[in-house]
């Protein structure tokens, strides 16, 4: 099978990222299928995988094509050169199988291949029956189970469409858990092992860090971090603590609250970081703040205390919100939960982000957690593994229908 997935980065890196994974983890399966990327922004998935090559059209990636969403006519390719490549990417066929990630639609050069392209119509006049599957953002709400694997129309009868639910119960797609990342959580689930790991973390960004000390890994959106910052000096009177910035908008927001309140812990400014390596701090990190689909998945399935900065919607966020806190509630007992859930709502309490914008969730329940509330963020992330890896579950559905 040769699937078709196709991407627009419109929230900064997280879909390129999710795809990315998705990729992999598609790769990494037993009868793998053969895999072609259409990606309107190849420099924002050249900084999650440097082999990537901006300025080509069309170039070979882990054996996957990739290919520019701008067309045979992308910017800075040599005359003709693209319209020949393109050609020969699909010189086998139309697309048979596209995965349209995060209704992000389809390129018009693209359209026309798969609805209208008169060369793959058979002696009779018939086209093949090509399969579209609706890949779509993450959600802890009750919609997913409801529109899970449903089917929908499109202009044409022989081209047929499916939606596909990542989510956080079995009547979903689940999560993905490529082979990497579970490696990196059985590395870090041994004592001897994560302390190796953290000091290879440690290697690979150039700077000696305490594998013995407590790591919080800091990536939110823009706010005023001084209560959280509050929280991690609190913390960091009992025993040493490094906390981890990660690259973004976030950072210099977390240098300054950090820098008002003297300098309390070592903190680390991350450079931007390839998947695989943020995936080993994640699964390396005994507490974990955490924006956006991909990273939100990894700290759930890593079964460490964590708490999601939602993108802001107007306030609309916190049905998101919400919507996770009831997937976790019942792992934990009342008391326990209580402070948890205040610091999940208090955290994505507000309508706008910016360097001024500062909230009242306190967080200490999560950086000194007893081992009642360790025990439950270990339950629930069993229970996200259960439900199986979403890349195994999509290809057992597309062999269920195509």
């Amino acid at each position: 099978m040769t699937i078709d997935a196709l991407c627009r980065v419109v929230d900064n890196y997280g879909d390129i990222g999710v795809v990315y994974r998705l990729a992999r983890a598609l790769s990494a399966l037993p009868d793998p299928p053969r895999l072609r990327l259409v990606v309107d922004d190849l420099r924002a998935f050249s900084l999650l995988e440097p082999a990537v090559d901006p300025a080509l059209p069309v170039q070979t990636l882990r054996g996957w094509t990739v290919l520019d969403w701008a067309g045979p006519d992308a910017a800075g390719s040599p005359p003709g050169s693209g319209a020949r490549a393109y050609a020969e990417a699909y010189a086998d066929g139309p697309p048979l199988v596209v995965l349209e990630c995060f209704a992000c639609g389809r390129p018009d050069w693209f359209e026309a291949i798969l609805f209208d392209d008169g060369r793959y119509l058979d002696g009779a006049g018939a086209a093949p029956t090509r399969t579209i599957v609706n890949l779509e953002y993450l959600s802890a709400e009750a919609y997913p189970d409801e529109f899970h694997r449903l089917p929908s129309l499109t202009r044409s009868s022989s081209v047929r469409k499916h939606m596909f639910m990542p989510g956080f119960t079995p009547a979903t797609g689940g999560l993905i858990q490529d082979r990497e990342f579970a490696e990196s959580l059985r590395l870090a689930g041994e004592l001897g092992s994560k302390r190796a790991l953290r000091s290879a973390i440690s290697d690979g960004l150039g700077r000696a860090v305490d594998p013995d000390s407590f790591w919080a890994l800091l990536f939110g959106y823009e706010r005023d971090y001084g209560p959280i910052v509050e929280d991690l000096a609190a913390r960091a009177q009992a025993s040493p603590i490094v906390a981890f910035a990660a690259a973004g908008k976030s950072r210099p927001c977390v240098e300054a609250a950090w820098e008002r309140a003297g300098r309390p812990f070592e903190l680390v400014g991350l450079p931007f970081m390839r998947q695989q390596d943020w995936d080993r701090l994640v699964a390396a990190a005994d507490f974990a703040l955490v924006r956006g689909e991909d990273s939100l998945s990894r700290a759930a399935l890593a079964g460490i205390p964590f708490l999601w900065h939602a993108y802001p919607q107007g306030g609309d966020q916190a049905l998101k919100v919400r919507g996770l806190l009831e997937r976790m509630r019942p792992f934990f007992g009342p008391d326990d939960f209580a402070p948890i859930e205040a610091a999940f709502v208090d955290v994505n309490d507000r309508k706008v982000d910016g360097p001024t914008v500062r909230g009242y969730e306190r967080i200490g329940a999560l950086l000194e957690p007893s081992v009642r509330v360790r025990a439950g963020f270990s339950a629930f992330s069993e229970t996200l593994r259960k439900n199986g890896d979403l890349a195994a579950n999509l290809m057992t559905f597309l062999r269920e229908i195509v």
